[in-house]
């Protein structure tokens, strides 16, 4: 048998990683799709239009619903003006849940843990859960996941140790993700582009989305391998915007053809590599693999990709 280089790099990094699990076949795979800022963005939809967040969501499911894929919606409660909160959180909760996909808390007000008080961030966390606890309670479930907003988890050991020991007398896991990205430029220009009826600028941002995706896995596939010695069941960052409800498809189509599967968050949470220390302490919002490699005593490595020159400029002079 002719063993191709790719194949001797994988082996020999593996065998550098005593007790590393074997490094999955390509075809084996496997994904977790987590959507923050549920049920909308800011981008592109007005906070007391119940129909647009309707649309939103369930255009976005329907993605889901086709591709047999199970995710994670994390809700910022805030994001949905006063007036029509009642009406349309615990709606499109039932949508999600009805869909057999599981919740979580995104904070109410999308706080950036940096910039507030830790009494504020906690209390804001707390304001999150009115509508989207009893939605599961509902259901039988109960509200176990959080994720920090902008993955922020503490520039000081105070607020770090602090939020932490909190969240865990609240009975929440925080909820990690390994393929960080830059989604959400690609997102608010298109949603610009989307209210001006810029179909060919819309079109553009769509295919270069869906590149750049494609190269975010690749490098954090061959960074799992570096840190860990194999690549464990990555955990997606997206958002509910209308970029991904109008092409999640071609997205999660090109992660088939990388090899992947679709799982629910619970289980990923089962693989060795959740357990690892979070060696990071500052300011940044970093995968959870790097934050595992800074635990480990590497470094952070290259740069991760970055979206393209045009889109940064775009983006810049629209906001």
């Amino acid at each position: 048998m002719r063993l191709t280089f790719p194949f001797l790099v994988v082996l020999f990094v593996s065998l550098l990683a005593p007790g590393a699990v074997a490094q999955p076949a390509a075809e084996n795979r496997r994904v977790v799709l987590t959507f923050d800022d549920l049920p909308a963005t800011g981008f592109g939809v007005d906070p007391c239009d119940a129909p647009a967040f309707y649309a939103l969501n369930q255009r976005i499911l329907a993605h889901l619903a086709q591709a047999e894929a199970p995710a994670l919606g994390l809700a910022n409660e805030g994001h949905v003006c006063e007036e029509a909160r009642a009406e349309v959180l615990p709606r499109i909760y039932q949508m999600w849940l009805a869909a057999g996909h599981e919740l979580g808390n995104h904070s109410f007000s999308h706080y950036d843990l940096n910039s507030v008080s830790l009494d504020t961030y906690v209390a804001d966390i707390r304001r999150g859960e009115y509508y989207l606890r009893p939605a599961l309670e509902a259901q039988g479930q109960s509200l176990q996941y959080f994720r920090h907003p902008r993955l922020h988890s503490g520039p000081t050991a105070a607020k770090r140790d602090g939020l932490a020991a909190w969240l865990d007398a609240a009975g929440y896991t925080v909820a990690p993700v390994t393929i960080d990205n830059q989604e959400w430029i690609f997102a608010a220009v298109y949603a610009h582009a989307k209210a001006k009826g810029d179909t060919a600028e819309m079109q553009r941002v769509a295919t270069a989305y869906v590149a750049f995706m494609d190269a975010v896995f690749a490098y954090f596939e061959a960074r799992s391998v570096a840190v860990l010695g194999y690549e464990p069941p990555q955990v997606l960052l997206l958002h509910a915007n209308a970029l991904n409800a109008d092409h999640l498809g071609t997205l999660l189509a090109t992660l088939r053809a990388r090899g992947y599967t679709f799982i629910p968050f619970h289980e990923a949470l089962r693989d060795p590599a959740y357990a690892l220390p979070d060696g990071y302490l500052g300011p940044r919002g970093l995968s959870w693999i790097h934050r595992w490699a800074l635990g480990k005593g590497m470094s952070l490595g290259e740069e991760e990709p970055r979206e393209p020159a045009w889109l940064r400029q775009r983006f810049e002079a629209i906001y």
